[in-house]
Formats: C-alpha cells, structure tokens, sequence
C-alpha cells in the first residue's frame, strides 16, 4: 500500500512537470493528453487513471493549490487579527507574508498557471481568497476604518487587490524571485506609498 501511495505521488509530480513544461512551451489551450503523456514518460492508460482529461487536471491541480492557501491562511488568521488589533499598520503585510513562503515554493507551478498562456481565472480566485483575509483585518480593526471620500470602497477593496496580485504575478515570473521576505517589505511599502510618489524626476 506504501508503495502504491509513493508511486502516485510520483505519478502526479510528473504530470504536474509536464503541464508547467507544456504551458511555457505550446500554452494550456493548445496541449493535449497525448502531449502530458509524452512528456510525463507515462502511458495514456496512466494517466486515466488520475485525470478525465486536461481539464480535469487542471482543476484538480488548482483546487489542491487553493486548498493549501486557505489552510494556511485559516491557521494564521486568527493569531494575526489579534496583532491587527495592536498594531493595524504591520499586520495586513503580515498576514501575506504568511502565504508568499508557499507561493515560493510553488513558483514553477504558479508562474505557468498564472502567466498569459496558463489559466486567466485562477488569478481571480486568488483574488476572493484575499478579499476575504482584507475584509476580516478591516472589521477586527480597533476603530472605524476611514475610506478615501472620492472613491467607492469597492474601488478602493480593487485597488488594494491589484496592486497586491499584481507583485505576486510579476513576482512569481521572474527567473530568480527574491526571497518571500523581500517581496513582503515591497509590499509593505507599497501600501504607504502613493503612485506619483514612485518616481522622483530630478530636475
């Protein structure tokens, strides 16, 4: 029974290495199960045996993804909304920082699923899991949280989201990512920083 359990995960991690290979290479819409099987150096029955189809896999692929992200944002969040309480300013970049060692970790994965030719929903779904961790810090918040009287608070819940998703992707891109704690300190200094503030022409 051991060795049936270590063969499928081994089975899977090959499969999980093709789909990010053939992602960068011919893209997610045009790869078939031919080409992951190939490419895996495992049999179409193999592969059956695990998946429907590419589909499938890709949804099972994200689901247990996602599932590990909020797993370990539901073990975090509670402990940090109370240092929110203590100290709002640190504790939204705190809170990320506790995912982006995962993200790490999983950067091969990620960066094919995310990037332009991998899956254009998965970002979105990442997104909600966030909005939900955005919206508990604001209500744990010690006083009334005052929100920026031109812009509608959706906007604004947006504006923090992109800027936010938008570092992890690129993030996640790069050929040699820096260290989940760096990434968290750019993200830190972003939420104190204005965009026309970014850039300082000398004259």
């Amino acid at each position: 029974m051991v060795k049936q359990d270590r063969r499928t995960i081994q089975t899977k991690s090959q499969i999980t290495d093709a789909l990010i290979e053939l992602i960068h290479t011919k893209g997610f819409n045009n790869l078939n199960v031919t080409d992951l099987t190939r490419t895996a150096g495992i049999g179409r029955g193999t592969f059956y045996i695990h998946y429907l189809d590419k589909f499938d896999l890709l949804s099972k692929t994200e689901t247990r993804l996602l599932d590990e992200i909020q797993d370990i944002l539901n073990a975090i969040i509670p402990e940090e909304l109370k240092t929110f309480s203590e100290n709002s300013e640190s504790a939204p970049s705190e809170l990320v920082i506790k995912t982006l060692d995962y993200f790490y970790q999983n950067s091969k994965l990620l960066s094919a699923l995310l990037c332009p030719d991998g899956d254009p929903y998965l970002i979105g779904k990442i997104k909600k899991m966030f909005k939900e961790v955005i919206v508990k810090s604001f209500h744990a918040a010690p006083s009334e949280i005052e929100f920026h009287p031109g812009i509608p608070k959706d906007y604004v819940m947006e504006i923090i989201l992109d800027r936010l998703m938008s570092i992890v992707v690129y993030w996640m891109s790069k050929e040699h990512p820096e260290s989940p704690s760096q990434i968290a300190e750019i993200i830190k200094t972003t939420q104190r920083t204005a965009p026309q503030d970014l850039i300082n022409i000398k004259k």
